[in-house]
Parts: C-alpha cells; sequence; structure tokens
C-alpha cells in the first residue's frame, strides 16, 4: 500500500500542467523529453507549450520578420502541430537558449516537424556544429534534408515560393 502512495505522489509530479514527463538522456531543468499541447506558435521554429512555457525547436532557423517566407515558415508549424499534443526531445547541449526558450526537438504524431521544415523548404539547418554550436543527435538527417530540396532562395537558402 505504502509503495501504491509513492507511485501516485512520482506520477502527480510528472503531470505538470497538463505535461508529462518522459524518461531521456539529458539532464537539466526538463530531463529527457516531455509531452504537452502546443497552444501558440510565436513563429516558424519557435512554439508556446501549455504547462512547459516557450519551445525553440533544436537545429533549425526559420524566416524573421519581414523577410521572405516568416508568414509561410510560421503558418506551416501552426498547421503541425498548433493544438496538437507533441513530445519534446532533448538534444541539444544546453537546455535554454540565451532568451530563456527550452531548446528541443518537437514531434507531433511521430513525426519531426523540424525535419518537416526543413524539406519544405521553409527552415535551414542551422545552430549546429558547423555554426559553432555543439553537434546535435539529429544534424546530419537535417543536413542531408537540406541536400534534397529545390528552388531554394533568399538570404538564407529559405524557399520564397507560395505554398
Amino acid at each position: 500500500m505504502r509503495r501504491t502512495g509513492w507511485a501516485v505522489l512520482v506520477m502527480a509530479v510528472a503531470v505538470v500542467g497538463g505535461s508529462l514527463l518522459v524518461r531521456g538522456p539529458a539532464s537539466g531543468a526538463f530531463a529527457g523529453s516531455i509531452a504537452g499541447v502546443v497552444v501558440d506558435v510565436v513563429d516558424g521554429d519557435t512554439i508556446d507549450v501549455g504547462g512547459v512555457g516557450r519551445v525553440r525547436i533544436i537545429g533549425i532557423d526559420t524566416p524573421e520578420r519581414d523577410e521572405c517566407g516568416f508568414e509561410t515558415a510560421t503558418r506551416r508549424l501552426a498547421e503541425l502541430v498548433l493544438g496538437e499534443r507533441v513530445v519534446l526531445v532533448a538534444g541539444a547541449s544546453g537546455d535554454v537558449d540565451r532568451y530563456g526558450r527550452l531548446l528541443r526537438y518537437v514531434d507531433v504524431d511521430g513525426v519531426d516537424a523540424g525535419l518537416v521544415l526543413i524539406e519544405e523548404g521553409w527552415a535551414v539547418p542551422r545552430y549546429d556544429s558547423r555554426d559553432g554550436y555543439g553537434a546535435h543527435q539529429r544534424e546530419a538527417g537535417y543536413i542531408q534534408a537540406e541536400s534534397g530540396v529545390v528552388g531554394r532562395s533568399g538570404s538564407a537558402g529559405y524557399s520564397c515560393r507560395s505554398p
């Protein structure tokens, strides 16, 4: 009976504001992976997750405001994740960036949202070992995916075509 009480307590602590802690190898404030529902899409590489806060997707970069592709990249990420339960997977050398955003891969229904954006031309692989940041687990796949994208244009290599 006592053991059951501890199990309930551990589960209650794991479920925080609708987010579920999932065991993983990383360390930090949110060690490993966590799941939660996306409540807002800030831009093409940043989301707000209920019970977690602001999350910056690891290993990708999308156009900034007033750059070609900003609205489309943001809209596409929203189509993928807004209102969906996502798994936030650790993988960066640090847990948070200089703006206090949690750094995570974002998987929805087993699909890597960052990889989708790269494959569709709305993001480029960045903030990796080529940029002086630490290598990340999905870096090779992101770079390979970018090489298959045709029609890239714009200063950072983003696709400036209509969807």
